[in-house]
């Protein structure tokens, strides 16, 4: 065993495409069956991770680094087996067909599966060969599906979205999400979550989540085919009906390795990180498939890594044979299991959650479990219309409850909602909208009187938020922030950040024209799918044409900028016409675009501090969704981060324009009418309709003209630097009207 932990940590992580297609070669070779098999697709789903995001590889193996550091610097920490129950919670996400196969009954016999491995009470234990018996693990670890679900209520921990959708490696994570077509994770810190799928033709089993990845808690998991989950169905592939792929796939979700140390065939790397003292797998060169020992009678397999008696351990629930092959975990494993639940932070609430247990039961209960607006910590409007779920977590029909809003202890205000809502079901309501004033504000909703008879459960009936009300400023001139101050936010600013993470901040050496800039550390942010709001105060105006706004950027990807296969850092600047429960998108940069690098086809593989050169200064019109006078204006720079690098923003200027007011009254404006070399015409709206300028001396000579055919633009040079000094005329044809506009000018 490599004494090198990053040299063994990239043995684990050096899985090569070969692998896989000598796995389908080979499974397809002892099985013909109708399509090649992919037995685990959790290392081939990882390799593509780490070549989509060099940092996020990175990070994670980081992460794995730490849990090993914990695993063994805690060597005084229980060894023995675990004695806990984790809640499953499954999500059948297939069609309609699909759904009549994976019953209750076959989810019911998969969670029996798990039980007896992990357990050590699996009947074909007897296949062991007598050298690795003493090896065997029997924990108490128990699996049992979901008797709470998140609302509190009753459950048989069994979800189910209908869908025509197949997966694969690269898409299996689509199956997580609501948003992309499949179920949402109950809450991963309270709930194993498995979804349950059809991977087509593609061939595919299983896809698991180590303990230590980077992303939103929200993708940890396991995926498996349907084909492949369950035991005994008729329905199920011959070769894995044994239940024995969840089996497998859970331990990479408990942080085990392949038992050959997915090291591409060499005898260097282990399943053991940095843990020789519990490593009781035989080292191997790779994986093995088929069942070498149909018969059970103890066929001894050696390769170039054991070469001897009793060879190596082809029979342990983490190799690639068939179900009916794989009968044991050891204790080392066991160990190491036990470390991930205990010690990561990913896996540690499960041994908490105690949502296995049957929630009670009750007749009527009215519950509010989501407020949609306004949102914790937010800033909101002097008006606002507070939106919430209510849920019916009751037995009993809901035809009536009061919703009480109560804002800073006054006065309670009572909405009397009716309807038909039926048991564990929500519907989305809208208050009336109530003045709040400026400041800090508490907001508590409750309901009371379903039925108009008492609440059973009055635990889940309120909810309470506190949020801002900023004062709105008025709009003159020009605003500027230069971020010259280490105070962040700026005075009036504030920053969203939904999910309590890495955000927005100040940077006192990195900026523009002078040090100090608003930045975001993405180069060290691991999660992804993620947005965090960079917030100007809120302004109100009157009698402005137009409102520009600029400011100076420098970003940087880490992965290829022009890459469309995976997300990738955004910046966007939105704008708010009533503080921020809607938005306009008024700019949006990523990739490519977003990088101001001198060459933004190149990723920035370091970490991104940029020099005075890679600044870039963008500008938007806001006059374009504007009126001339608005009761508030609220922007956001909203960055969306994908674990990418980082990005600065400074010198940000919101510049107004007042037209002048002959300019609003006539249409046009021709200036200066005493020039020396040029002057300008400048229409207050688009000129469609203007066919042509033409310039004449006194004596009706033509001297200068310009045609247009509906492109004309609202300012227009014209240049007589050339001419004598002396009186001209100006004169305008406009199609379509009989408008013919001619004025003096002088020239001197």
């Amino acid at each position: 065993m490599p004494d090198n932990n990053i040299t063994v940590l990239k043995s684990h992580l050096s899985f090569l495409l070969f692998c896989f297609t000598f796995c389908s070669f080979t499974v397809t070779a002892q099985q013909p069956i109708s399509r090649p098999i992919v037995r685990c697709g959790t290392e081939l789903y990882y390799q593509q991770l780490f070549r989509n995001n060099a940092s996020f590889k990175q990070q994670f193996e980081l992460n794995q680094k730490a849990l090993a550091h914990r695993r063994v610097t805690i060597q005084a920490q229980r060894t023995e087996s675990l004695n806990d129950t984790i809640p499953i919670a499954i999500h059948v996400v297939a069609s309609s067909a699909i759904q009549k196969l994976v019953t209750d009954a076959v989810i019911q016999s998969q969670i029996e599966v798990l039980n007896e491995d992990y357990e050590g009470r699996n009947a074909d234990s007897t296949r062991i060969p007598a050298a690795f018996k003493p090896l065997y693990a029997k924990s108490r670890l128990v699996f049992q599906l979901a008797g709470t679900n998140p609302y509190g209520e009753p459950t048989n921990g069994i979800s189910r979205k209908i869908t025509d959708d197949t997966y694969n490696t690269n898409t299996s994570d689509n199956a997580k999400f609501s948003y992309s077509g499949g179920e949402d994770a109950w809450d991963p810190t309270q709930y194993l979550n498995i979804w349950v799928v059809s991977f087509g033709e593609s061939g595919l089993l299983g896809v698991s989540v180590f303990p230590g990845d980077p992303r939103s808690i929200t993708v940890h998991g396991f995926v498996c085919d349907y084909r492949a989950f369950g035991r005994g169905a008729p329905y199920l592939d011959p070769y894995y009906n044994k239940g024995r792929t969840t089996t497998h796939e859970l331990g990479h979700f408990f942080n085990l390795w392949h038992v050959w140390g997915d090291d591409g065939g060499s005898c260097t790397g282990t399943d053991f990180l940095n843990d020789s003292l519990h490593d009781d797998t035989p080292n191997q060169t790779d994986a093995v498939y088929g069942n070498p020992d149909p018969t059970g009678t103890g066929v001894v397999v050696t390769d170039a890594c054991s070469p001897t008696a009793p060879g190596i351990m082809y029979q342990n629930y983490m190799e690639y044979c068939d179900d009916e092959a794989m009968v044991m975990f050891t204790k080392g494993q066991q160990y190491r299991m036990n470390a991930a639940l205990t010690l990561s932070p990913d896996r540690l609430p499960l041994l908490q959650s105690t949502t296995y247990h049957a929630a009670p039961v009750y007749k009527t209960d009215a519950h509010i479990p989501i407020l949609f607006r306004p949102s914790s910590g937010s800033w909101q409007c002097s008006t606002i219309t507070p939106k919430v779920m209510l849920r019916n977590s009751g037995t009993d029909t809901l035809t009536s409850v009061q919703i009480v809003t109560a804002l800073n202890n006054n006065t309670p205000v009572v909405f009397n909602w009716s309807g038909h809502l039926a048991s564990y079901t929500d519907t989305t309501i809208t208050l009336p909208a109530i003045t709040v004033p400026t400041g800090n504000n508490v907001l508590k909703i409750y309901t009371q009187d379903p039925n108009n008879t008492t609440d059973e459960n009055s635990a889940n009936d309120t909810t309470t938020v506190s949020y801002i009300v900023p004062p709105i400023l008025p709009l003159n001139g020009l605003v500027q922030e230069g971020f010259n101050s280490p105070a962040f936010p700026p005075t009036g600013w504030h920053i969203n950040n939904p999910d309590g993470d890495t955000t927005w901040q100040y940077n006192a050496a990195i900026g523009y024209s002078r040090p100090g800039s608003a930045w975001f550390n993405d180069y060290n942010n691991p999660a992804t799918g993620r947005y965090d709001d960079l917030v100007m105060p809120t302004y109100s105006y009157q009698n402005i044409d137009s409102i520009f706004l600029t400011f100076h950027l420098a970003a940087a990807t880490y992965s290829d900028p022009n890459t469309t296969s995976i997300p990738i850092d955004t910046l966007s600047v939105l704008l708010s016409k009533d503080c921020g429960n809607s938005f306009i998108t008024v700019y949006k940069k990523w990739g490519r675009e977003l990088q101001t690098v001198s060459n933004p086809d190149i990723p920035v593989t370091d970490a991104f501090y940029p020099g005075i050169s890679q600044w870039r200064r963008d500008s938007v019109n806001l006059g374009n969704y504007l009126a001339t006078a608005e009761a508030q204006l609220q922007i956001a720079f909203r960055f969306s981060g994908n674990y990418e690098n980082n990005i600065f923003l400074d010198d940000i200027h919101l510049k107004t324009i007042v037209l002048p007011a002959a300019l609003k009254q006539k249409g046009y404006l021709i200036l200066p009418t005493s020039f020396h070399t040029q002057f300008g015409i400048w229409h207050y709206q688009q000129p469609r309709d203007l066919k042509a300028i033409s310039i004449y001396t006194m004596t009706g000579q033509l001297i200068w003209q310009q045609k247009f055919s509906g492109n004309a633009s609202k300012f227009i040079t014209v240049n007589l630097q050339r001419q004598p000094a002396g009186v001209y005329i100006v004169h305008m044809d406009y199609t379509g009207t009989d408008q013919h506009v001619s004025e003096r000018i002088l020239k001197y």
